[in-house]
């Protein structure tokens, strides 16, 4: 599957995935019920600051009790709001994993488990650097991607991206995703890579620490053993979409996420959908106020 189909086909379900989560608001959210209890509140309030300036105590005491009555039955609408956004995030999650299930650039990815035990590329055994290696005799001419997970006992407790170009190529790209985790260095030997040479890819650990804790600290922190590294190399396919202007503010021109590109069309589609309603709400109320005139 080519770039310009899987960018076309994401849109796509990003577009679907809009309409079907402006659906659900529409039918699950009781827009009346909520304007209603937001003019309920404004009165209240307006009514207890003219008591107030007229310092009518029996006044103020009277609308500080209907307030009181009102916060619950508020509480249980905004709670009511509340609903339809689970049921959208789990319509999300769904598109997401179409997404992540198709994407056509993950399939030829090389994955490397990157070792500490002095064997093969890695030169010291247990000096807390991880180690592996490749050869480059296939793949796409242009930029790579190299992204390692650091595990212990299979939990993931660091992430870090780095690149090289394999060559002949004129790509500038020079965009990775920044590490997360603890912390870990990940490089390769060199930058730039030709047919037959061996890639040596180095992870290294931070010293990391990691308590158990739940708003309040529930175990002391301890050092974190990373047993093995792991690294998935792109083999030159990754997804990129270029805007045609930059995002204000934010100056991004490039997407490189399936999942970033399906959010933002998803978010432009929604704000779209929003306007055109609004527009059309807009339009029935002013002709049945003018119907109403005749």
């Amino acid at each position: 599957m080519v770039i310009e189909i899987f960018t076309a086909l994401v849109g796509f379900l990003a577009l679907v995935y809009a309409g079907i989560a402006k659906f659900v608001q529409g039918k699950l959210v009781d827009r009346s019920e909520m304007e209603s209890m937001q003019a309920e509140s404004k009165r209240l309030n307006a009514e207890f600051q003219k008591a107030q300036k007229a310092n009518d105590r029996k006044r103020m005491d009277k609308l500080m009790q209907e307030q009181m009555e009102f916060l619950p039955r508020m509480n249980g609408v905004m709670f009511k709001q509340f609903r339809p956004m689970i049921v959208i995030l789990v319509i999300f999650a769904a598109f997401m994993w179409v997404v992540n299930d198709i994407d056509p650039y993950t399939k030829d990815d090389i994955r490397l488990n990157l070792t500490d035990d002095g064997l093969g590329c890695d030169r010291f055994a247990g000096d807390g650097t991880f180690t592996g290696c490749f050869i480059l005799e296939d793949g796409d001419f242009g930029k790579w991607t190299v992204h390692g997970k650091a595990l212990e006992a299979g939990t993931d407790v660091a992430d870090n991206e780095t690149f090289f170009y394999y060559t002949p190529t004129a790509d500038t790209d020079t965009y990775k995703e920044d590490g997360k985790g603890e912390g870990m260095q990940l490089s390769t030997d060199k930058p730039e890579y030709s047919k037959g040479d061996t890639v040596t890819v180095t992870a290294i650990p931070a010293s990391m620490t990691k308590g158990s804790e739940f708003i309040i600290q529930l175990a002391a922190p301890r050092e974190l053993r990373v047993d093995r590294v792991e690294a998935t190399v792109s083999n030159g396919t990754y997804f990129r979409a270029d805007l045609p202007l930059a995002i204000p503010l934010l100056g991004i021109k490039s997407i490189y996420q399936p999942y970033w590109w399906f959010i933002f069309i998803s978010l432009i589609a929604n704000l779209g959908l929003g306007f055109v309603m609004g527009q059309a709400k807009k339009m029935r109320k002013d002709d049945k106020q003018a119907g109403a005139k005749k």
